[in-house]
């Protein structure tokens, strides 16, 4: 099995263990406070960060979120995915770098409140400056390919 998929078995993995907050298949409305949010262990990426499925399943085909939250310092390495992205900065700071050589030095701001966007196959790559929480939105099945040197 190739590197890129084990991640994206184990990323798939964690997300199905960790239970979706809002239930959009019931077909009521609901409303969960982030304090209530289940943070797991965010498998196939380094130690430390964390994720909290807000709805759906992204590992079966449909639309889900998911909330991200890095800890100062953290860095997500060089990867894309095979969906597009859609990417809110909740709170703190971090920085992104596009293409399969993303480097620090290219970097681009992501303040609380940033919103971006990233096509299916995009290279990329994050640094959080300060605790971040970002919230993704896309479409799976989600996977995560890792860019190899």
């Amino acid at each position: 099995m190739s590197r890129s998929a084990l991640i994206s078995s184990a990323f798939a993995t964690i997300l199905l263990v960790v239970h979706p907050a809002l239930g959009a298949e019931s077909g009521k409305p609901a409303i969960v406070q982030s304090d209530a949010f289940e943070w797991a262990a965010a498998g196939g990426l380094p130690p430390g960060a964390q994720v909290a499925v807000l709805y759906g399943d992204p590992s079966k085909e449909g639309p889900f979120a998911v909330r991200f939250k890095f800890p100062a310092g953290y860095e997500v390495p060089t990867h894309s995915h095979p969906t597009n992205e859609f990417i809110t900065v909740i709170s703190g700071k971090a920085r992104m770098s596009f293409g399969e050589n993303a480097d620090v030095a290219t970097a681009e701001p992501l303040p609380a409140g940033a919103f971006m966007t990233l096509p299916g196959g995009a290279w990329h790559r994050l640094w959080s400056d300060t605790e971040t929480v970002v919230e993704l939105h896309s479409t799976g099945p989600f996977g995560v390919q890792l860019h190899t040197d």
